[in-house]
């Protein structure tokens, strides 16, 4: 798990997943590490804009690497989840609502709940107990993170799952990389829905695997009636919504 626009004045704040078993992982990992090359550990805002390892290379040495890193991801077909909030319609919703707030937090943790509570809630459908280890990309909103999982694991858990949460940085845990890029590219495409895909994103969702939800302007009210739903332990009362893209997300195809 990843986010984007937390640190910035971006107006999109994204939390991302892909979600594999540790094997599949590791074999993932070796592929990656030698498409990556030269580059050490892959941030995907820094490659955008030139920064970090990516300072002084020419547009087409970094598009040949983006390509390689893309095929990948694609290769492999992870099923993904990246959730986004336009962050000023996501407080104006949320004015007065202290008992939303008390218990989700910034939106960032509201963003960071969701993509928890929606595999969960997946895993729960398919009727897998088999345990979950949610690795995060470290970040300032550890405790955050930490006080909305253990609510997740306490309430929208039903199967009483082994589920665990542990924060770390992208260098020692280099699956993070990738969801990095799904954060960052879902973050470029819920700016503005109506716009065309970035090439980018459609080679990271190229048929329909990722689930994608954007909340806006337009159905900022959905998602709020889902975190009272959440907050109330209504799992069973939630549906997807008019923000939602699912079209495969299947943990049971990752085996």
């Amino acid at each position: 798990m990843d986010e984007s626009g937390i640190h910035d004045t971006s107006p999109v704040l994204t939390v991302a997943a892909y979600v594999a078993r540790r094997e599949q992982w590791q074999d993932w990992t070796k592929r990656w590490n030698v498409a990556k090359r030269p580059i050490k550990v892959f941030h995907a805002v820094d490659c955008a804009n030139f920064n970090g390892e990516f300072k002084g290379w020419s547009e087409e040495n970094r598009d040949a690497l983006v390509i390689r890193l893309l095929k990948v991801i694609n290769d492999t077909d992870f099923p993904g989840i990246v959730i986004g909030i336009h962050m000023d319609e996501f407080r104006k919703a949320m004015a007065g609502r202290d008992d939303l707030r008390e218990s989700l937090g910034e939106p960032y943790t509201a963003c960071f709940q969701w993509v928890t509570q929606a595999i969960m809630n997946i895993a729960d459908d398919l009727g897998s107990r088999e345990r979950i280890g949610f690795v995060h990309e470290a970040n300032d909103y550890k405790r955050e993170a930490e006080d909305s999982f253990e609510w997740v694991k306490g309430h929208g858990n039903p199967r009483r799952t082994r589920i665990g949460l542990v924060f770390e940085k992208k260098a020692k845990y280099v699956p993070l990389q990738a969801a990095d890029a799904l954060a960052y590219e879902g973050n470029k495409r819920f700016r503005d829905p109506s716009r065309q895909a970035r090439r980018s994103w459609l080679a990271l969702n190229p048929d329909g695997r990722i689930i994608a939800a954007h909340y806006g302007r337009e159905n900022m009210q959905e998602l709020i009636d889902r975190l009272e739903k959440i907050r109330d332990g209504k799992f069973s009362d939630i549906d997807f919504g008019s923000g939602w893209n699912r079209a495969h997300f299947d943990l049971a195809s990752i085996g």
